[in-house]
């Protein structure tokens, strides 16, 4: 009984999310803009609570504003940006002077670590909305983070035999972890398919080649599940079962989220070298 409320609860989060998510994608890029920024904030809180940092608010403060200063970054020159780096860092070291006693060395790289995990790398998501093209690019982080997981579900349920990290995430299979990797790949392949027949007019004469899609997506994939690998490890160590609640089904923006954390970085390095638009 209990397993069914949270079913429902689960489904229908994702039926009101979804519609939202697709706004946000559709939309400019400042509301992207201001959705990372909303998601890295809330994402971060999760964290340091997580990982027992939240007692020193100080420094969770100090996070919390990096959440804010480094999507803002991205739209000022590198030399700004490195100082902005520059005097938040030397900010942190000289609270850790300053409260020497109550605030460590491990605190302050906990907090580091936070900072470049969810916000910095959640900015990647900015980054591909403002490439050429980023309106239909961003599509490819969701659609290979979901994708990934989602065919990983079902493709475990009706073939999982072999544990994939039995002291990490006891029920994710081998067999789970191909079956996302090639459904990734697949979702992609169609998403290609989708854009060049039916949006052909706004990519000025070219084509998203399917080959290198169906490989972003296998690469998609696989990041995609070691982000949630990730996510469970530290749930584990801290013996925890969800980042937050603020999700009814799926726990918190940091569960929802894992996955795209990773993928997102992945798609932009992927898209920034390689011309899968021909």
């Amino acid at each position: 009984m209990k397993k069914d409320a949270s079913l429902k609860a689960r489904v229908l989060t994702s039926v009101i999310c979804a519609p939202v998510l697709i706004i946000v994608l559709l939309g400019p890029s400042i509301l992207v803009t201001l959705t990372v920024i909303a998601a890295s904030m809330v994402g971060l809180y999760e964290y340091y609570k997580a990982v027992e940092l939240i007692e020193h608010r100080g420094l969770c403060a100090m996070g919390i504003i990096a959440a804010v200063i480094i999507p803002i970054g991205l739209m000022l020159s590198i030399q700004e940006t490195l100082i902005l780096v520059y005097l938040y860092v030397v900010g942190l070291f000289l609270i850790m002077l300053i409260y020497n006693r109550r605030v460590k060395a491990a605190d302050i790289a906990m907090l580091l670590l936070g900072i470049i995990y969810i916000p910095y790398f959640l900015s990647y998501v900015i980054h591909i909305r403002s490439m050429e093209f980023g309106r239909f690019f961003i599509w490819l982080v969701f659609i290979g983070a979901f994708s990934a997981d989602t065919c990983a579900y079902f493709a475990g349920r009706m073939f999982g035999r072999h544990k994939l990290c039995p002291d990490i995430s006891p029920k994710k299979t081998v067999e789970g972890a191909v079956g996302g990797v090639v459904g990734a790949g697949v979702m992609f392949v169609l998403f290609g398919i989708v854009v060049n027949n039916m949006f052909a007019g706004f990519l000025n004469g070219r084509h998203f080649n399917l080959i290198l899609l169906f490989v972003l997506g296998l690469i998609a994939a696989v990041i995609s599940e070691i982000g949630d690998l990730v996510a469970s490890s530290i749930k584990r160590q801290y013996d925890i079962k969800d980042f937050g609640n603020i999700l009814p089904g799926h726990g918190g923006i940091l569960d929802r989220c894992d996955s795209i954390i990773f993928v997102a970085p992945t798609v932009f390095l992927f898209l920034y070298n390689v011309p899968v638009l021909m």
